[in-house]
């Protein structure tokens, strides 16, 4: 799917999450070399490195530009499943059973993000919004570089 520059980098994130969400998945099996603890564990720090960043410049841009277009239904359903991943990613105890969860969640967040907000939206978004959602993922991606990289 073509993305506007504007959404290319949120689009591409989300090829980022699919990978942690397939880990999940495969994590979740009884067969799975990693502990339920240890994939925690990179759930966790991909979470606060990858995705907390990518749903905080949705919030903050994508969604007041979704329900300015007339697309508040839109916007509530990502806020909902932003707020149900955040709850699932300290799960007590960490199990399979979680991990399972949150990755079939995660999986079908992205896939509902790119076929049924990206793609019938991106035309009608002002190109204002287009441009500060361009410019809070290149702040993110600059402030999380190493130094060498900048």
């Amino acid at each position: 799917m073509k993305r506007l520059p504007g959404l290319r980098e949120l689009s591409d994130d989300h090829h980022t999450g699919l990978v942690l969400a397939r880990s999940c998945k495969r994590a979740a099996q009884p067969d799975s070399e990693l502990s339920p603890g240890e994939a925690w564990e990179e759930v966790r720090q991909a979470f606060s490195s990858r995705l907390e960043p990518h749903f905080q410049i949705e919030e903050q841009h994508l969604l007041p530009a979704l329900e300015a277009i007339g697309e508040a239904a839109l916007a509530e359903r990502i806020r909902a499943e932003h707020a149900a991943l955040r709850d699932l990613r300290q799960p007590v105890p960490a199990t399979r059973a979680s991990l399972q969860r949150f990755g079939e969640l995660l999986d079908a967040h992205i896939r509902y993000e790119e076929r049924q907000v990206f793609e019938p939206t991106q035309h009608r978004l002002p190109q204002e919004a287009l441009q500060a959602i361009a410019a809070a993922c290149h702040a993110v991606r600059y402030a999380a570089a190493r130094p060498e990289e900048r």
